[in-house]
């Protein structure tokens, strides 16, 4: 057998140049917009938007976010995206409402193939629900499902689906307890 891994992902020509110019935009323009301000929080919006991101106008997207194929990505209302978060939605990825990303959370939609010769690449979505809390440091990996409530502690791995109102932690990630949330 012949180990012979492409060097490259398999996605089109143009999907990749449109992610080079908004690895640009992210990189530059996006990086420049002051945190934090209702008028700048709208103008990083309103860039995704333009490169054909679906994000509430509500949703807060740190300046140091990294982002890549905004296309795929959902935010929903008051939902924010933390310091040196990275985004790699090859496949979509859909954030709920009120949903919390922590400080360098990776969110990550893209892997291989290792049982094969060419290393295939493999895409598959990430759908978070809403009031989630995914704490610093986290990987969500790609299929997961979290659902509504639950908590990711901080440095988790997740590499299996989580439940509602479910507080995971660990590498991997591994149900510690239910989220019990006091009116």
């Amino acid at each position: 057998m012949s180990f012979n891994p492409v060097q490259t992902n398999q996605m089109s020509m143009s999907l990749k140049i449109g992610n080079i110019i908004w690895r640009i935009v992210n990189k530059t323009i996006f990086r420049l917009i002051p945190r934090y301000t209702p008028l700048f929080k709208r103008t990083k919006v309103l860039l995704l938007k333009m490169f054909g991101a679906k994000v509430a106008w509500t949703a807060t997207i740190d300046s140091s976010a990294n982002i890549e194929y905004p296309w795929n990505l959902t935010m929903g209302h008051l939902s924010s995206l933390g310091e040196k978060s990275w985004i790699y939605a090859m496949a979509p990825i859909i954030i709920g409402e009120k949903t919390c990303i922590g400080k360098n959370v990776y969110l990550i939609t893209g892997s291989h193939d290792i049982t094969s010769c060419t290393f295939d690449l493999i895409v598959k979505p990430i759908i978070i629900g809403d009031n989630v809390w995914i704490a610093t440091g986290s990987y969500v990996l790609q299929g997961i499902q979290i659902n509504n409530n639950a908590v990711i502690a901080a440095g988790a791995v997740v590499v299996n689906n989580v439940g509602d109102s479910d507080i995971v932690g660990g590498n991997p990630a591994k149900f510690i307890k239910k989220r019990e949330i006091k009116e």
